[in-house]
C-alpha cells in the first residue's frame, strides 16, 4: 500500500513533467493545452486524445516498474529524424526505502514541483528555439534486462508493446549541456534532472 501511493505520487509529478516540458518546448500547438492548477502553481495539461492515450500507457507501464522498483528512469527525447536527437529530458529516479509519506515531505514535494516548474519554464527561455512544425517526441523508460523481459511478457501490458531501444552512432550526442538538477526529492525517492542534447 505504502509503495502504491508513493508510486501514484511520482507518477502524477512526472505526467505533470511531460506535459509541461512539451508545452514549454513547443512540440504541440498551445491551443491543445489547458491550464490546470496543481502543486498550488498553473500548469498547462494536453486534451489531445491521441498523446493523452499514449502518454497513458507510459504511465500506466512507468507505475508498474516503479511498484516493483525497477524503473530507473524515464526519458523525453524530441527529435526531427529518428534517429537524430535534437534533445532529451531525463527523469531519474532513485530507489529508497520510505515510508507513507508524512504531511511535511508532501509539502516539500509540492514546493519542489512547484520550482522545478517554474526553473523548467526559466531555463527553456534561454535554450534556442526548435524547429516550428516538424518535431516528434517519444519516451524511454530505462529499466533492467530481466525487468524488460518479465514486463513484456505480461498480458495486461500487452496492448501497449514496448521494444528495446537499440544504441546506433549516430544517437551519440555531439554535445550534450547539462543542467542544473531541477528537483530532488529524496524522502519520495524521486530526483529530476534535466539533459539538453544538440
Amino acid at each position: 500500500m505504502q509503495a502504491e501511493i508513493a508510486s501514484d505520487i511520482m507518477v502524477e509529478a512526472m505526467e505533470v513533467l511531460v506535459n509541461h516540458i512539451l508545452y514549454v518546448r513547443g512540440i504541440y500547438p498551445s491551443h491543445i493545452f489547458k491550464i490546470k492548477r496543481m502543486y498550488n502553481s498553473p500548469i498547462f495539461v494536453s486534451i489531445y486524445p491521441p498523446f493523452n492515450n499514449y502518454l497513458a500507457g507510459v504511465l500506466k507501464s512507468a507505475q508498474e516498474l516503479l511498484r516493483r522498483r525497477e524503473l530507473q528512469c524515464l526519458e523525453i527525447i524530441v527529435y526531427q529524424k529518428e534517429n537524430e536527437k535534437l534533445e532529451r529530458y531525463k527523469i531519474q529516479l532513485e530507489a529508497q526505502d520510505c515510508g507513507l509519506p508524512a504531511e511535511d515531505q508532501l509539502t516539500d514535494f509540492e514546493q519542489e514541483m512547484r520550482s522545478a516548474i517554474y526553473q523548467i519554464s526559466q531555463r527553456m527561455n534561454q535554450v534556442p528555439k526548435l524547429p516550428a512544425g516538424s518535431c516528434q517526441f517519444k519516451v524511454h523508460l530505462h529499466t533492467t534486462q530481466e525487468a524488460f523481459i518479465r514486463f513484456s511478457q505480461e498480458s495486461q501490458y500487452q496492448e501497449f508493446p514496448w521494444l528495446q531501444a537499440q544504441k546506433t552512432e549516430s544517437q551519440v550526442p555531439r554535445r550534450t549541456i547539462s543542467l542544473l538538477p531541477l528537483a530532488k526529492v529524496k524522502d519520495m525517492g524521486l530526483k529530476m534532472e534535466a539533459l539538453i542534447v544538440y
